[in-house]
């Protein structure tokens, strides 16, 4: 059950993410900013900078920075998702999965 979810949480957050590219494309630009905005966040805070320190100006690439952005934004709606799938989809067997790998 927990795998489906997750699937269906990157698949989500994928798709939002194709939504805001091709609404951008289309010329309407009012809510691709809420629909960026995730990855917009995590590139100013962490990833541009994490590109920028590595070596040989590999992150500089336009190709590295728009694919950088696109995990970013679907990883990100992907937990957002993931999370509103658990807790209205909650987990209801009655087993514990095991904490380490035992048999």
């Amino acid at each position: 059950m927990r795998s489906k979810l997750i699937w269906y949480s990157i698949l989500g957050g994928a798709g939002i993410t194709a939504l805001a590219i091709a609404l951008r494309l289309l010329g309407i630009n009012a809510p691709v900013f809420y629909l960026s905005y995730p990855g917009v966040y995590s590139m100013q805070s962490f990833l541009q900078r994490f590109l920028d320190w590595l070596p040989g100006d590999f992150g500089l690439n336009l190709i590295v920075d728009n694919l950088t952005f696109f995990i970013a934004n679907t990883l990100s709606f992907a937990l957002v998702i993931f999370l509103l799938l658990r807790i209205f989809n909650p987990d209801r067997s009655e087993t514990l999965p095991p904490i380490a790998n035992e048999k």
